[in-house]
């Protein structure tokens, strides 16, 4: 695990990205996470099959609602722009993602040590004064979650994924 110490974010413009997308809604458990998550993967890899669309980056997890009973993110993956866009089907689209100033954190280590990351970072970010309560997080949205590696060839303590949160 990463110490508060070094938890160093990187100060990363990101430019639009072209994307096929889907929203989804889970529990907080990481296993619920990791579910829906997994259930997404599989629809917009199954959809970019279906359409002849190529990847273009790593995927993505973005999140625009938690709470106490339930998370909201939306899941998407970097595409090579089409000769022409498949219409919207079954929950999955093709969209361009906003682009933007950003900080960029990294967790190595299995998704369900995520959390930990997490308020690793908002202890940072209220040591910088950046943060006071956990209200504070709302300036940080959408935050979204970048995977380096893959979970089917890499072991879990060796996963690498980016954390971005929107320069406010």
């Amino acid at each position: 695990m990463v110490p508060t110490e070094s938890l160093e974010p990187v100060e990363v413009p990101v430019p639009p990205a072209l994307v096929i997308e889907t929203r989804r809604k889970s529990g907080t458990l990481p296993a619920e996470i990791s579910a829906a998550m997994a259930e997404s993967f599989t629809a917009l890899v199954r959809h970019a099959n279906a359409h002849g669309l190529r990847f273009a980056g790593p995927p993505r997890a973005i999140y625009t609602g938690w709470s106490a009973t339930g998370v909201e993110f939306t899941v998407a993956m970097p595409i090579v722009a089409p000769a022409s866009p498949p219409e919207t089907e079954d929950g999955v689209r093709v969209t361009t993602l906003a682009g933007g100033e950003t900080l960029r954190f990294l967790h190595v280590g299995p998704y369900a040590e995520l959390m930990q990351t997490y308020n690793r970072i908002g202890q940072w970010l209220t040591a910088k004064g950046l943060m006071s309560s956990e209200a504070d997080w709302a300036k940080f949205s959408p935050m979204w979650e970048e995977y380096l590696t893959d979970p089917q060839t890499t072991p879990p303590s060796e996963l690498r994924t980016y954390i971005y949160l929107p320069k406010r």
